[in-house]
């Protein structure tokens, strides 16, 4: 049986130098966070019928224009998380790639 450093080593060795010298897809991680942030928003806006999270949808009603307790407040909420998180995950991934070390 080999013991974890081995199998470190191993796992390390599968992934090659070019591998590790890809470059991040700044808008393949846009989506990403915009997938997880409209679905936060989202769940903070259905959660906050029922009195869990107001605070947190209180601050996001803050942020978002639109963003309330009905359910058409939520759908603009999502909408604008998204967005957000898109911008955001644009903004991270792009900086990354100029920034990273060759």
């Amino acid at each position: 049986m080999r013991s974890r450093s081995q199998m470190r080593e191993t796992a390390s060795a599968v992934v090659s130098t070019a591998e590790r010298n890809e470059r991040l897809d700044p808008i393949a991680l846009g989506f990403a966070v915009g997938i997880v942030m409209a679905t936060s928003v989202g769940l903070i806006g259905v959660t906050s019928r029922f009195g869990w999270g107001e605070r947190w949808r209180t601050l996001f009603a803050g942020l978002y224009p639109g963003f309330e307790e009905e359910a058409g407040g939520t759908v603009a909420g999502i909408a604008w998380g998204g967005v957000d998180g898109f911008v955001a995950g644009l903004t991270v991934g792009s900086f990354y790639n100029r920034f990273r070390c060759e």
